[in-house]
């Protein structure tokens, strides 16, 4: 009797578990392809676009990217040619299952408009917005997940405040006001080790992770800026430990200037 009860338990947990790898799988089968159905592209000489029906806002942003491609390269010490694609979506919730599949729109993002996955680009089109962003959110975000994309050449492990700190610095960063900490909480020492992109938005980390490599720029200097985001050796880029420079930063931003 035992045995069969063994046997009964074993043949549920198997079948659990395969119903789960197998919903895991369905999940992600949009991820699997980045293009859509009948595709078009503009070829550039430092990107791809590729999009579908909105042709018009797809220029927008093939011209904007192209453009700025060298500036960032520039920025970030990048010498060797590299292309980035970018496909963009009419609707917000095909480019968030390109990236996390279907249970995604399910969470109600409205303002996840754009991602990168190694050097490819995801973007909303800028010709649908969504709910929270504008036309030109759209169309700029495009320059803040080029600098995630091209990142991901230096250092494709990177954390997700140095990368996301990065791209908000060096391309749509909103100002940071001092009067911000009345309703914001810096976040702690552990916040910014996150992984999580919900976490990071609910803590305001598209707030605050700029400033961090604000701060790191005027105290250290770029070349280490750099260092630190091809390494992450906080001891070997500036002889100190993270937590000392996060103290630092603390610092920092209790003190901002504006």
């Amino acid at each position: 009797m035992k045995k069969i009860r063994k046997r009964r338990l074993w043949k549920v947990l198997i079948g659990v578990l395969a119903f789960i790898i197998l919903l895991t799988t369905v999940n992600f089968i949009p991820t699997w392809n980045l293009k859509t159905k009948d595709m078009n592209v503009l070829k550039g000489d430092y990107v791809n676009v590729y999009y579908e029906k909105e042709k018009d806002a797809a220029k927008d942003v093939y011209q904007l990217a192209d453009s700025q491609a060298p500036k960032i390269k520039n920025e970030l010490r990048l010498t060797e040619k590299q292309y980035v694609n970018i496909y963009i979506y009419d609707h917000q919730s095909t480019m968030q299952t390109k990236k996390y599949g279907y249970i995604i729109p399910l969470l109600g993002l409205d303002w996840y408009i754009g991602d990168n996955k190694s050097t490819n680009v995801i973007l909303t089109s800028p010709a649908n917005p969504g709910k929270v962003h504008d036309y030109d959110n759209n169309k700029y975000a495009v320059l803040h997940e080029m600098v995630h994309a091209y990142i991901s050449t230096i250092n494709p492990h990177i954390s997700l405040w140095l990368t996301e700190g990065m791209a908000l610095y060096l391309t749509n960063g909103d100002p940071f006001y001092k009067g911000y900490l009345n309703d914001n909480k810096i976040p702690s020492s552990s916040d910014i080790r996150t992984i999580n992109p919900i976490r990071f938005s609910n803590m305001q980390g598209y707030l605050f992770a700029p400033t961090y490599i604000e701060y790191i720029d005027k105290e250290y200097g770029w070349d280490k800026v750099l260092e630190l985001i091809k390494t992450e050796d906080y001891e070997k880029t500036f002889g100190k430990t993270e937590e000392t420079i996060y103290s630092e930063w603390t610092n920092f931003i209790k003190n901002y200037y504006q």
